[in-house]
């Protein structure tokens, strides 16, 4: 299997995440989206990241279809076979926030073409995303008792997702509230090979 993604998106580390702990055979090639590499253009209409290429010659796209697909193919008995209800609501939260922080830098791009100019942060609807992310984190936190840290499925893959992604677009934001239980958590889960072969960067 071969995936593209690029070392920013979120969207491309939780499928490679995914890919890692399903115990996957697959080759990662890095490229930026942005520029329409025409290998990334002809498999995936949608010129995005994730997109993985199946050893028959099979194209997936989108992080949760990838996400499920690696699912479906780890080994019987996988971790990542079965979710709690609990689960999915953690994964619900975890994925809108980082939907929302991945909206805000789109809405730098389209805004000034320069991912570093804050002026579409000002913005209402920017408000309403930054709204998303602070709520999100907050009742996350709240659950970090139901994350595991043996191993990690899709709800853990998220929340570590949508926090390492904050930090990297948004370092030093005073609006980030203050969530003790999952940095800790995520602190004592860094060990982990889908985590550290996955930090974006």
């Amino acid at each position: 299997m071969h995936l593209m993604k690029s070392t920013t998106s979120p969207f491309g580390r939780l499928a490679h995440a995914m890919l890692i702990e399903a115990g996957a055979e697959f080759d990662v090639e890095l490229l930026n989206p942005w520029a329409d590499p025409p290998q990334l253009v002809e498999l995936n209409p949608a010129k995005r990241v994730p997109t993985l290429r199946l050893d028959d010659g099979t194209v997936l796209t989108e992080a949760m279809v990838i996400a499920m697909y690696a699912a479906d193919i780890a080994p019987d008995g996988s971790h990542l076979k079965a979710n709690t209800p609990a689960q999915y609501e953690i994964m619900g939260l975890a994925f809108g926030a980082t939907e929302a922080a991945v909206y805000m830098m789109a809405g730098r791009k389209i805004t000034s073409d320069d991912l570093s100019n804050t002026a579409f942060d000002t913005h209402p609807v920017a408000e309403r995303r930054r709204q998303t992310m602070q709520v999100a984190l907050t009742r996350l936190d709240g659950m970090t008792g139901l994350l595991r840290e043996d191993r990690l499925g899709l709800a853990e893959l998220l929340v570590v997702d949508t926090v390492q992604y904050m930090d990297f677009r948004f370092p030093g934001a005073d609006w980030r509230p203050s969530i003790p239980n999952l940095d800790a958590w995520i602190a004592r889960v860094a060990h982990h090979k889908s985590v550290q072969d996955t930090l974006p960067s």
